[in-house]
């Protein structure tokens, strides 16, 4: 009965101590004439988003999912999207990042996830906009 408990102890501990498997990235690419960013991977995952400044980039994690490569970086994709790059932000996460042109940015409401299937994903950009750089750089009026 002992050594029974044994081995299962030491199965446990064996289990415990493996790497849990993640999912891939196995596939993305970005239609700049619909301004959507199409992604799959071979295990379903729930992105998170967010929307950073300064400069203007929506950023994608891809949480449980490996990208089995180094960063990839694609310039020039259209009139206002400057860059994106994919690549791994931790060992646990992908992330995929759409960088603007200075001077533009998206309106969060209207950024669009649409999940094809738990491992199929489409990201729907609404047009850039232009940011008003005078109203953005002019100093608060103080309190009289």
């Amino acid at each position: 009965m002992r050594l029974k408990s044994l081995l299962l102890s030491c199965l446990s501990l064996l289990v415990l101590s493996l790497p849990a498997a993640a999912g891939q990235l196995v596939f993305w690419r970005f239609d700049t004439n619909a301004n959507q960013l199409h992604f799959r991977t071979n295990a379903g995952v729930q992105p998170k988003a967010m929307l950073i400044f300064n400069p203007t980039r929506l950023v994608i994690d891809l949480p449980g999912t490996d990208f089995n490569s180094r960063t990839v970086k694609k310039t020039s994709l259209s009139g206002t999207i400057q860059s994106l790059r994919v690549g791994q932000l931790d060992d646990q996460t992908a992330r995929l990042v759409i960088e603007l042109k200075p001077g533009y940015t998206l309106d969060p409401q209207k950024v669009l996830f649409r999940g094809a299937s738990p491992r199929q994903w489409s990201v729907q950009l609404p047009k850039p906009e232009r940011i008003d750089e005078r109203a953005v750089q002019a100093p608060l009026n103080p309190s009289l």
